[in-house]
């Protein structure tokens, strides 16, 4: 048996457009969910391919002679809440011209299984984590067995959907073989971070112990990979594919400190010419943390700061004073860790003052990159239960998966701006922000390559195409 991967690209919808600005020209990213899936795959004995149409700028013409080279039995996607149905277009390309089964995954099938398999060009949908249940599928269909029984799967038989809804997940994460990158050109992943070449991206926990309400890591149970796990892992990439530059994409990576002093430690003995990333709340780092980031070599902090209202904070759950934000953020910026900032507009309480002031508090920070965003209510979070009891909308991320005409711009509740007046706010932040000479001077320093040069160009121009409408 063969199995076909494959990650399409995937447009924004409308509620999301702000999320395609902050994206574009950042980098590309190796799609790691699929590589997982693949890894796992391939432990079972079946044959798999991995087709990047994004890192290899694929249309559908040149990903179809990759799949009539490779003659697949089935084709495999993952589906994401906020771009289903434009995956789900080249789902239904796929089908009409290779009549191939399709087998799904991913966070929004979990949500929406039978959503999802409302589409019939879809065949097969995993729900929650595959490791579990995609082998004994995959062994089902290879032997000729019934699926009936295999939990976590949802599938047709006579025209009838027939599903299990278990979300089963893995407890010792540890086990879970590294993802396929032998499958993938390494060299076409970058990001605009990244002070090294040869990039990916990696994984050291599932979920989030932390329970911000317009975040969707809490459903997941909280498991971390063993520093020495983690760490075998950055040596394989580094011996065996030459990646030098890391993307820790970890909601929390600091959320266990004496584990990332001891990841930091390790990393420091190695002594490997490598540089990475990481995403942290405030909440999660001190200075004894921080001198470990460094020792290790953390190069970069994404700092989830959302706003400067104290008030506004309490509503997120997020215990963050502004007087350790300078602390914290000061002292990453001593350390010559370079910091961006998450900022979030729209919040239920939110005004024109305290957007104002968090713009202000923004400049003011030592801050070398920002990512402004409007509020998107996304499903499995606190404040998407507040916006299905306090509107008419009710669960329309449900709405959206079964008919894409639903689509509906939720505007915001209990702000005093709309999400119309709030993006045209945010554009204007981010043309004061990058545009700076401080900024500009400091982003054209660090350039070591046209490549870099390149990436560089297209994040700017994203951010002039935002700024002005074109």
């Amino acid at each position: 048996m063969k199995i076909c991967l494959i990650f399409t690209p995937a447009e924004h919808m409308a509620l999301t457009s702000d999320w395609s600005f902050r994206d574009d020209g950042i980098g590309v990213i190796p799609p790691l969910s699929l590589m997982y899936v693949a890894r796992k795959i391939e432990k079972t004995g079946v044959e798999v391919k991995i087709i990047d149409m994004i890192a290899s700028r694929f249309t559908l013409e040149q990903a179809l002679v990759e799949i009539e080279q490779f003659s697949p039995d089935i084709l495999g996607f993952t589906l994401s809440t906020y771009s289903f149905h434009p995956i789900l277009h080249w789902i239904k390309n796929f089908k009409e011209k290779t009549n191939l089964p399709i087998l799904v995954g991913g966070a929004h099938v979990m949500l929406y299984p039978i959503e999802t398999m409302s589409h019939k060009a879809i065949d097969y949908a995993i729900v929650g984590e595959a490791e579990i249940p995609l082998p004994e599928f995959i062994n089902a269909l290879e032997s000729g067995k019934s699926l009936h029984g295999i939990k976590s799967l949802c599938f047709r038989e006579e025209g009838k959907l027939v599903s299990d809804l278990t979300r089963q997940s893995v407890d010792n994460i540890d086990e879970i073989p590294y993802p396929a990158r032998h499958l993938i050109d390494n060299s076409k992943y970058i990001n605009i971070l990244s002070k090294n070449t040869n990039f990916t991206a990696m994984m050291s926990t599932r979920g989030c112990p932390y329970r911000c309400t317009f975040c969707d890591q809490k459903t997941p149970p909280y498991r971390l990979r063993t520093a020495e796990n983690f760490v075998e892992e950055v040596k394989y990439n580094y011996h065996n594919f030459g990646i030098k530059e890391f993307d820790i994409y970890d909601s929390t990576f600091t959320a266990n400190r004496r584990r990332v002093i001891e990841i930091c430690d390790l990393l420091a003995k190695e002594n490997l010419d490598i540089g990475w990333s990481i995403r942290s709340t405030i909440m999660a780092v001190n200075h004894e943390v921080l001198d470990a980031l460094k020792r290790g070599g953390c190069h970069t902090i994404l700092y989830g700061v959302e706003t400067s209202d104290q008030e506004l904070l309490k509503k997120m759950k997020k215990k963050i004073s502004n007087e350790r934000v300078w602390d914290r953020l000061n002292y990453t910026h001593e350390l010559g860790i370079r910091v961006l900032g998450f900022f979030m507009f729209g919040y239920p309480g939110e005004t024109k003052q305290t957007i104002k002031d968090t713009i202000k508090f923004s400049l003011d920070l030592p801050l070398d990159y920002v990512q402004y965003t409007v509020l998107i209510p996304f499903p499995d979070t606190e404040i998407y239960e507040y916006y299905q009891e306090n509107s008419e909308c009710g669960d329309f991320w449900a709405k959206y998966t079964l008919d894409a005409s639903s689509e509906v711009n939720v505007e915001l509740l209990g702000s005093e701006l709309n999400r119309e007046e709030v993006s045209a706010i945010l554009a204007k932040a981010y043309y004061r922000f990058y545009f700076r000479p401080r900024i500009i001077w400091a982003r054209l320093r660090q350039l070591k390559s046209k490549k870099e040069f390149i990436q560089l160009s297209k994040a700017a121009i994203s951010l002039m195409k935002n700024m002005f409408k074109i």
